[in-house]
């Protein structure tokens, strides 16, 4: 449930926050931080009035730093985070890099494009892959690093074969939603 708003969201939609040794909020993306913990949307608007609020001190007892500078470290931990997992997924040999080699290798549950990428093979790409999915919140050098090259336009996440490939596919997929939508309401442009 969320501190600020008091709505009962799926996790995938809000973040938790831990008091740190400081006394103050600290972003536990991983969920894993000892602590009571702190649930709140991910979004700005309820990050903003938590903090107006004082729910932070009165749930976890810890304040919150100023805002401007909490939020382009929360986006940034999201981006990060989201690298990883991608990461992750290509060493279990779950994610392709470039259009040839998703062409070849059949179907994906789906698909990263990059913003600077072609509209017109990007539909062509989703069209062949049967994708259940898609997001451009990643540049072409971010899926290049996560590929293993300078840069590139496309990656696919294919199918997954057994239990620990689908807990890491649908771990990726819940974090490019949850930084989707921080990012929206955070009002980014990437």
């Amino acid at each position: 449930t969320c501190i600020a708003t008091g709505k009962t969201l799926p996790r995938q939609n809000l973040l938790r926050f831990v008091s740190g040794p400081d006394g103050a909020a600290i972003l536990d993306l991983a969920e894993k931080l000892p602590g009571r913990g702190a649930w709140i949307a991910a979004d700005k608007a309820a990050l903003l009035q938590a903090v107006k609020k004082g729910h932070f001190k009165r749930t976890i007892d810890a304040g919150f730093g100023e805002i401007d500078t909490e939020i382009n470290r929360i986006k940034y931990l999201m981006r990060n985070r989201v690298i990883a997992s991608a990461s992750m997924a290509r060493r279990a040999g779950l994610l392709i890099g470039g259009a040839g080699k998703l062409l070849a290798g059949g179907e994906c549950t789906g698909l990263l494009i990059a913003p600077d990428a072609s509209k017109r093979e990007a539909l062509r790409l989703q069209g062949r892959l049967g994708t259940t999915w898609a997001t451009n919140c990643l540049t072409s050098l971010e899926i290049g690093q996560i590929c293993g090259r300078e840069s590139l336009a496309f990656a696919g996440l294919l199918a997954p074969g057994h239990k620990g490939q689908e807990n890491l596919c649908r771990n990726l997929h819940l974090e490019i939603a949850r930084m989707e939508g921080f990012y929206a309401s955070a009002g980014c442009n990437k």
